[in-house]
């Protein structure tokens, strides 16, 4: 039997975390997306969130090398796990930026937890990468 895959709100605790996952992402597209994205600050509560550091993530099974690679099964495993026991949330450090990511289990949320858009911010994803050093390939 194949476990279902439980929905998730994958987030970053900062809004730098968030662009350097979607410029990491998307620059593995073909064509690049040129357009640019938009990133939204939350307010977010839970009430059973579990947090990881970079040791705990080691010590479950995933090497600091293999960290940054995508649909890791062993990743994903651990994910669905912390889902399984009920919590709301579980916050672990980015594999793209110096900061934590909260993944949010939706189903899992109380009915009177708060999600609520702050604020919405168009950015230039494509640039903000390359002022970054996240994106070095050649010129489109």
């Amino acid at each position: 039997m194949v476990p279902r895959a439980a929905p998730v709100l994958y987030t970053s605790q900062q809004r730098e975390g968030s662009l350097a996952e979607i410029s990491f992402h998307y620059a593995r597209m073909t064509p690049v997306p040129t357009k640019p994205v938009t990133v939204h600050r939350l307010q977010v509560s839970s009430r059973r969130t579990l947090k990881l550091i970079q040791a705990d993530i080691a010590s479950l099974g995933v090497p600091r090398e293999q960290y940054k690679e995508v649909g890791l099964l062993r990743t994903q495993q651990i994910g669905a796990a912390v889902e399984y026991l009920g919590c709301d949330g579980l916050i672990a450090p980015s594999a793209r930026w110096s900061c934590d990511n909260l993944i949010l289990f939706p189903e899992r949320l109380a009915i009177d937890c708060e999600l609520e858009i702050l604020e919405s911010e168009e950015v230039e994803w494509l640039a903000w990468a390359k002022a970054n050093g996240l994106y070095d390939h050649e010129e489109m």
